[in-house]
């Protein structure tokens, strides 16, 4: 649901209510989660040229030249609260979303990482969540032979029904072949792949900003 402020401010610039459809659209749009309202700021004060960074932000991942023939395409993301609510099947998820980031910019994911920030273990839910998130992590990676390499975990009451799952992949691409967002050439063919995308996900991006204490 959208904050009293943000709805306001909608009315205002529309000059009348927004429709349902609307307020969904702008719900998901100036959620943290997409729009990085509160983050981005402090994402700017972060590194992101180099004489070997052939791609920086604004796409699927980043990508790194790592040697004449080879870069690295690099992905982070978090998964934290559906990996609170179904740990496993939501860390899993996780997994799966990050890879498919490294895919579509047509590189081979060669490793996963995941740092992981959970409640104390003197707590029966926190150690529920720990172990079924590191099986959720370990289990889709082993099924599509993408070994997780390194992991963190950092334990503290701050994160006790708050976990932040994060997940990291890494690919190999030739450095003159990745593959963009954007098109580039008029005419290209765009092709879906996969069933219809469902109303179980709708207002997940929502969801995935708000506080679940």
């Amino acid at each position: 649901m959208l904050s009293a402020q943000d709805l306001a401010l909608l009315q205002k610039t529309l000059g009348r209510d927004p429709t349902d459809v609307e307020t969904a659209c702008f719900e998901n749009l100036w959620s943290e989660h997409c729009s990085y309202r509160s983050t981005r700021p402090l994402l700017r004060t972060l590194p992101t040229e180099g004489s070997e960074v052939l791609l920086g932000p604004g796409d699927d991942a980043a990508i790194v030249r790592f040697s004449d023939t080879c870069a690295l395409a690099i992905a982070m993301e978090s998964h934290n609260h559906p990996s609170y609510v179904d740990p496993y099947n939501g860390a899993a998820t996780g997994v799966g979303g990050i890879v498919r980031d490294i895919l579509s910019m047509g590189a081979r994911p060669i490793a996963l990482m995941d740092p992981l920030y959970l409640g104390p273990l003197d707590q029966e839910k926190n150690c529920y969540l720990f172990e079924q998130i590191v099986a959720g992590v370990a289990d889709y990676g082993n099924r599509i032979g993408v070994p997780t390499v390194r992991g963190e975990i950092i334990f503290d009451h701050s994160y006790s029904g708050n976990p932040l799952v994060n997940v990291v992949c890494v690919g190999i691409v030739d450095p003159d072949s990745y593959i963009t967002a954007r098109v580039k050439r008029p005419g290209s063919h765009l092709v879906l792949i996969g069933s219809s995308t469902g109303r179980d996900g709708l207002g997940g991006a929502s969801f995935a900003s708000r506080d679940l204490t």
